[in-house]
């Protein structure tokens, strides 16, 4: 066989496969690529609140009083602010995977909203393991990688063995039959969308497999120091510092556009501030970890300090999802989705026909035997 016929049949055989997997994985990515138009819309008054002239903003100390006051039987395990837009409100996490809205400049509850009824977050639990937890981790994690081996092995298969065919390659033919079409959606279009659906796979398996990201950091040689784990010194009878204190810390960076203040899980853990800042392309963000008791700096990521690796792993997220490039990025992260989604079926439809075809050949060869047989 052939290298383009082996390549077709690995083609074949890893569509038929995945191809379910690859329809809904392809479908909840293209919806969560609009997720933050989708929550502005659809939780406005939770996420927007009127700014005062001339306002301040209470301090994250005072933020998680309010919401224990109100919340009291509630576990908080982290803050949010946002100083991007300017009326943007402050959001506390809880253990339960809720989240409570506040007012940053009144300090009113706007309410709280549980992420297990948030349509957005369904979408992404379904894109990241199915719902079926590890197992589903599992099938993600390799459908990733056969899908980057489709999108390869079918950029191969496109070019054409014959110069005369190369016209046809990029071109649609709409006034052919319906299964022409449909070859040419997959194929034609296939050519087009390729190189939308190449990054989305790439970040992904720079996702699933930490042996992606372990190369990168180890060719542009560069210890991984983001997963470093630190820990607070237990200090029976000492009480926790002041997260304000800690909080001033982190803005002395710079001022921000984000911030996200993990609380101590247990007696041992941290306080880790993630900090962003704004940016073009590259993800500016400073991580910090806090001694609960002491207030001592046990971890220091900055974004003025980044490796080529780093660089590339802060940004992977948004350019998975577009993000990186705005509107018109999402946009194209939503059509790739939606064509991603459509693959498999015109996939399947093209192997359909051929088979339903070869079918109808083999039976009218076994008929014209039949007449052409001697009659005994």
């Amino acid at each position: 066989m052939t290298l383009k016929k082996i390549l077709g049949q690995i083609h074949l055989w890893l569509g038929l496969a995945s191809g379910l997997v690859l329809f809904i994985v392809s479908t909840t990515g293209a919806l969560y690529a609009f997720q933050e138009e989708y929550d502005s819309w659809a939780k406005h008054n939770l996420l927007f609140v009127n700014r005062p002239a001339n306002a301040v903003r209470l301090s994250p100390e005072r933020l998680l009083q309010i919401a224990k006051t109100a919340y009291p039987k509630e576990k908080l395990a982290q803050v949010r602010l946002r100083n991007n837009p300017v009326n943007a409100s402050a959001m506390v996490y809880t253990n339960k995977r809720g989240i409570i809205y506040i007012n940053p400049f009144s300090g009113e509850v706007l309410g709280n909203y549980a992420l297990h009824q948030d349509f957005m977050a369904l979408v992404l639990q379904i894109h990241l393991n199915l719902l079926l937890g590890e197992v589903g981790e599992e099938i993600i994690k390799w459908n990733v990688l056969i899908f980057m081996i489709m999108l390869l092995s079918g950029l191969y298969l496109w070019f054409p063995s014959k110069r005369n065919q190369l016209k046809s390659a990029f071109k649609m033919k709409w006034s052919a039959s319906w299964k022409r079409i449909n070859y040419d959606l997959h194929n034609v279009w296939g050519f087009y969308m390729v190189w939308i659906l190449l990054p989305i796979a790439w970040t992904g398996i720079f996702w699933v497999f930490d042996s992606v990201p372990a190369t990168i950091y180890k060719l542009d040689g560069t210890k991984m120091t983001y997963k470093k784990k630190v820990a607070s010194t237990y200090r029976p009878v000492a009480k926790q510092c002041s997260l304000d204190s800690l909080f001033t810390i982190a803005e002395s960076y710079g001022e921000y556009a984000y911030a996200s203040i993990q609380l101590p899980k247990d007696s041992v853990g941290t306080f880790r501030f993630v900090v962003r800042y704004p940016y073009q392309f590259i993800r500016k963000q400073n991580v910090l970890a806090f001694d609960q008791y002491s207030g001592e700096l046990l971890l220091e990521e900055l974004h003025t300090n980044y490796a080529t690796a780093d660089k590339i792993r802060v940004s992977n997220y948004d350019l998975h999802t577009g993000r990186m490039f705005g509107f018109l990025g999402k946009f194209a992260a939503f059509i790739g989705g939606l064509f991603g989604a459509s693959l498999p079926v015109t996939g399947f439809m093209i192997w359909w026909n051929r088979k339903k075809k070869s079918k109808q050949s083999s039976g009218s060869g076994k008929m014209r035997s039949r007449r052409l047989a001697p009659v005994p």
